[in-house]
């Protein structure tokens, strides 16, 4: 699916370090015949979605790349707003020595060793994310990075990743990545560099137990640190994937019920792809499902808090128009989505990488480069622009400085058009800075901006990024009720306000907790504000724009609650005089069916595939009288998934909701006896298993 583009990234990146250096060749921009409209952006000031990360905006840079550290990029980097580096660099990483700066079979650079790398990452102020040699390494070799790093020369590396994309060493036919583990089909170990397509003896379940290694190792170096597992994107080859051979159960399956309670940090990447533009830029809309299935598989299969494991993206781009304005308005919402849903981090591919397949892109040059700057060489019959030409990419990441900054509070906003994608943030000083991205490439809209418990006072501020622009512009406006923003431009609105200032009101409430969950109430608690200026008088709970409680102490109880539905609530503490703080960070939680049910339900997902997938379902009935004809129902948690053929019982599905009835020959079910069921379904995306099953009209217990 995106493979093609992965397995050949670092190729790439030793082709065009063989290319000539030549002269600038600048963008051509581009204007439609533009159309006029009108729509609306809402924003709610106290929907916290939790703190922008110290490390959030990343970028990855590469050994083989000549101009990592070239002394434009710190000054270049820090301009940004980057806060995050990787090293070494996608599938380098699992080739590369650290300790001689050599890559088994590959390219490296001059001044590209790890002491360089740092003194770029040491002046830009950013945080290292380091990607450890599993491939071709030892945890032992992991360990003395460690060590040197932390304790030698006192970084302070928080994050370490074990391997880079280790899913495509040949464990399920294709294969982009080395790894000294795998065998042939004969037992004979692989080759690196020449390995097959298939390989064997090095799945999920050699790198989970490998991955425990290292966890000791480079923990026994530093306790601290966040040691980071490969995991497969939901929804994305070859997530779900299995091999009665390589890989009985699904690879993220397989890892984490072997990691378990050492669960701390996962990664993945992602490259939505898209066959148009409009395709890719809609694909953030998935984020959502990935980052909710990650949870998911953490708490089952790891038996760990899903809210104490950092995720982080440690790769990322548009995989098409790559240096052109598409990309600027996929990166600026895509990195915002992912942190809106509480990952870390998240690191654009690449720094620079060099000229791939062009295209013209509404009337401008794309170069198919992977970089946000430009390496200046030629190929395919283009040559890039000078040395460190910041591309589209670069500036949409820098539109991100404009919108907040590490410890800024990121709450909710909508549109009133899908292709009119908002985000928002509350700064410590209590202004309220909103982003507007208009993916519509024809149309210029007069967007009118609301806002919940928020009071703009003077003049915004507004920030634009011109289609195909090449700086940042800035203007003042006299009203923070509406904006007019071009077609396929990035617009930033800084807007001064009330509603909690950060000179007089309480500092935010912790992170709230969710404790007694049962199948109708639940009680939530937080840790306590700090008071401003006044004494704090109450604490407001919020869920979307509404108040549902309001308390003097810590703590509150949540009634009436639905069974299978998903609530999210905000904390805000106000002082006596009226002052309110910045949200607290959000809470989410499903409500789980009932314990005690006179019937129960078992679901498990028994093989996938790209695309598809088999699961089993066990119904037992608990009660002390038999069933006689049943009817079981559930729905699917996302629409992208369908029934595609079913056996023990009559199948059918409307949209989302699923019903099975007996066959004539397992219509009864005895009391205390069950009847098991099963189907292959089919999905789009990620593929989360249903929260509620009814037998006959009664929600069954969860087993």
């Amino acid at each position: 699916m995106l493979r093609s583009a992965t397995r050949t990234r670092w190729v790439r990146g030793v082709a065009w370090m063989a290319a000539v250096l030549l002269g600038a060749a600048g963008l051509t921009g581009y204007s439609a015949a533009a159309t006029t409209a009108s729509t609306a952006v809402s924003v709610n000031a106290t929907g916290g979605l939790g703190q922008i990360p110290s490390n959030a905006i990343g970028l990855n840079t590469a050994v083989y790349d000549g101009h990592m550290n070239d002394p434009a990029i710190p000054g270049l980097v820090k301009a940004a707003g980057i806060t995050a580096l990787r090293y070494p660099g996608g599938s380098y990483a699992d080739i590369y020595n650290w300790q001689t700066n050599v890559a088994q079979g590959g390219y490296d650079a001059p001044n590209t060793s790890f002491a360089d790398f740092m003194k770029t990452a040491q002046a830009t102020g950013a945080n290292p994310i380091i990607t450890v040699n599993y491939g071709t390494g030892t945890e032992d070799l992991a360990q003395a990075w460690v060590r040197n790093a932390d304790v030698t020369n006192n970084y302070g590396i928080t994050y370490w990743e074990v391997g880079n994309e280790i899913y495509g060493n040949g464990t399920y036919g294709a294969n982009w990545e080395a790894d000294s583990h795998c065998t042939d089909a004969s037992g004979k170990p692989v080759t690196v560099g020449s390995a097959p397509s298939q390989t064997y003896n090095c799945g999920p379940a050699t790198y989970a137990a490998n991955v425990l290694k290292y966890i000791t190792a480079m923990k026994a170096a530093s306790p601290n640190i966040h040691v980071c597992a490969v995991l497969t994107t939901p929804g994305y080859w070859p997530d779900g994937v299995t091999n009665p051979t390589t890989s009985p159960q699904p690879w993220n399956q397989t890892v984490l019920s072997t990691l378990g309670a050492k669960t701390d940090c996962v990664i993945v990447h992602y490259y939505p792809g898209g066959s148009t533009a409009a395709a890719m830029l809609s694909t953030p809309d998935g984020i959502a499902g990935i980052t909710s299935t990650l949870r998911s598989q953490i708490s089952r299969y790891a038996g760990v808090d899903p809210a104490g494991v950092k995720i982080v993206v440690t790769e990322t781009n548009s995989t098409i128009d790559l240096d052109t304005q598409p990309a600027a308005l996929f990166g600026a919402d895509m990195y915002m989505t992912w942190l809106e849903h509480g990952v870390t981090n998240v690191d654009w591919w690449n720094e620079h990488n060099g000229v791939g397949t062009p295209s013209m892109v509404n009337g401008a040059q794309d170069y198919g480069d992977q970089g946000i700057f430009s390496n200046g060489t030629n190929g395919s019959g283009v040559t890039e622009p000078a040395v460190n030409t910041p591309f589209s990419p670069y500036y949409a990441i820098q539109m991100l400085s404009k919108l907040g900054s590490p410890g800024d509070q990121m709450v909710t906003s909508s549109s009133g058009n899908a292709l009119v994608r908002t985000h928002a943030v509350r700064r410590a000083n209590g202004s309220l800075d909103v982003l507007i991205d208009n993916e519509d490439p024809s149309t210029t809209y007069t967007v009118s901006l609301s806002y919940n418990n928020f009071t703009p006072s003077g003049s915004p501020t507004v920030f634009t990024l011109a289609n195909n622009g090449t700086s940042i512009t800035s203007t003042t406006q006299s009203s923070a009720s509406s904006v007019t923003v071009a077609p396929y431009t990035l617009t930033v609105v800084q807007v001064p306000g009330s509603g909690g200032t950060g000179t007089t009101a309480p500092g935010a409430p912790g992170q709230p907790t969710v404790s007694n969950l049962t199948s109708s109430s639940a009680t939530l608690s937080w840790p306590a504000a700090t008071a401003g200026s006044y004494p704090i008088a109450r604490y407001d709970v919020y869920s979307g724009t509404s108040v549902a409680a309001t308390t003097t102490g810590t703590s509150v109880g949540l009634t009436g609650l639905t069974i299978g539905t998903s609530y999210t609530y905000n904390v805000v503490a106000v002082d006596n005089h009226g002052n309110a703080s910045l949200p607290s960070p959000p809470v989410t939680f499903t409500v789980p069916p009932p314990a005690n049910s006179t019937c129960a339900v078992h679901y498990e997902v028994t093989s996938s595939w790209n695309g598809g997938f088999g699961a089993s379902i066990t119904v037992t009935n608990r009660a002390t009288t038999a069933v006689n004809g049943w009817n079981l129902t559930f729905a699917w948690p996302d629409a992208g998934e369908a029934v595609q053929a079913g056996w023990n019982g009559t199948w059918s599905q409307t949209g989302q909701q699923v019903s099975v009835t007996n066959a004539d020959w397992n219509r009864t079910i005895a009391a205390g006896g069950s009847v098991s069921l099963g189907f292959n379904g089919t999905n789009t995306g990620a593929a989360p298993a249903p929260t509620v099953f009814s037998l006959n009209g009664t929600v069954c217990s969860s087993v």
